[in-house]
């Protein structure tokens, strides 16, 4: 019952968000944007978005096997499972699917892929971080952002300084780079960050120093489960690798509809885009995969119509949608399992930490 309550609001979201999206553009103009579609860029651009699901397993290669033996077949079919379950359920369930599946697939205790999985969420941060950091020193926008009077139901047109950007994107900045210096401390000296943190902390509240250290103390064990630097170096590599390809599928999303764009353009629609499928997700990620796309359009991009933004997430959506439904279907028939079986699962896994707490 509450499953099919989350699933009625998720559906609900995704009606509003491509109610909110599409009420400021008319089909005909839509119709035309589509129309525009050069499919030598489109084919082109499959190509780094079936890469970055080899590039992504090879990456947590290196997190799962630092801990327990697995093999390739284990980690891809389990990593498949979960997008799968994560495009078409939503509600971030690939969350536990993914540890649950890895468990049985490859004798791990699923204590243990839980840890793996986290694990290989801080790589998957400490990657949106570098695209981050990337993303706010190169906008340097030399005009106001504007979004135009009708878009998203706006009665007037709603326009944001210049100033007001830049500065936030340099605020941003300095606090990436506290905080992958801060990563990185953590590694190479615990015990001189639960000083340090303890100190400012302190100074504020003796349980949020405790509490500060405890989360230091965490993820420190986390990342020594690495035998060495150089596992790490390489999930690292892989993971830049994987998120190289997200980019470059829109840099070749956005020629091929024509668009003129600035270089730093794939990089705020990433970063938006990052932002909106981290959050527990909706069936299909409807609306909540198209949003970002065009707000970061229309934020990078100076006078780009509105169709030719939905249309980019379009296609985008489709061209996404399409290897996760091949690859999970294949997991499922390879690995014998069923979604209700995923699902009756992670039930389980919810029911016990319920009586847990």
């Amino acid at each position: 019952m509450k499953r099919a309550v989350q699933i009625i609001i998720g559906i609900t979201v995704a009606a509003l968000l491509m109610w909110l999206l599409l009420r400021g553009v008319s089909w005909q103009d839509l119709r035309g944007s589509l129309q525009k579609i050069h499919w030598g860029w489109l084919i082109l651009a499959q190509i780094p978005i079936w890469a970055s699901f080899f590039l992504r397993i090879q990456r947590w290669v290196y997190v799962v096997r630092a801990v327990h033996p697995a093999t390739f077949r284990a980690m891809f079919n389990s990593t498949q499972l979960a997008f799968l379950v994560n495009f078409t359920i939503g509600m971030r369930l690939g969350e536990l699917v993914r540890p649950l599946a890895l468990s049985r697939l490859s004798r791990m205790t699923f204590a243990k892929a839980m840890a793996v999985n986290a694990l290989d969420r801080v790589n998957d941060f400490v990657c949106l971080i570098v695209v981050i950091l990337v993303g706010v020193v190169a906008f340097r926008p030399d005009h106001d952002i504007q979004l135009p009077a009708g878009t998203f139901g706006l009665k007037e047109t709603l326009t944001i300084p210049k100033s007001t950007v830049l500065t936030g994107g340099e605020a941003a900045a300095v606090f990436l780079i506290v905080v992958l210096g801060s990563l990185v401390m953590i590694y190479a000296n615990q015990k001189f960050m639960l000083r340090i943190t303890n100190a400012v902390a302190g100074i504020f509240s003796k349980k949020l120093a405790a509490f500060a250290c405890h989360l230091i103390e965490q993820f420190a064990e986390g990342l020594h489960v690495f035998r060495n630097i150089g596992d790490m170096t390489k999930s690292l590599a892989f993971g830049l690798a994987t998120w190289a390809c997200f980019l470059l599928s829109y840099v070749l999303f956005i020629k091929t509809f024509g668009i003129e764009f600035p270089w730093y353009a794939p990089f705020i629609i990433q970063i938006l885009l990052g932002f909106a499928i981290s959050a527990p997700g909706v069936p299909g990620m409807i609306g909540q995969f198209h949003l970002p796309i065009v707000v970061a359009m229309l934020m990078a991009i100076p006078n780009v119509a509105l169709s030719d933004c939905i249309a980019l997430a379009m296609v985008a959506h489709l061209s996404n949608m399409i290897p996760i439904i091949i690859f999970g279907t294949y997991a499922i028939l390879a690995e014998g399992l069923s979604l209700t079986d995923l699902r009756r699962g992670v039930e389980t896994v919810e029911d016990n930490a319920d009586t847990a707490e």
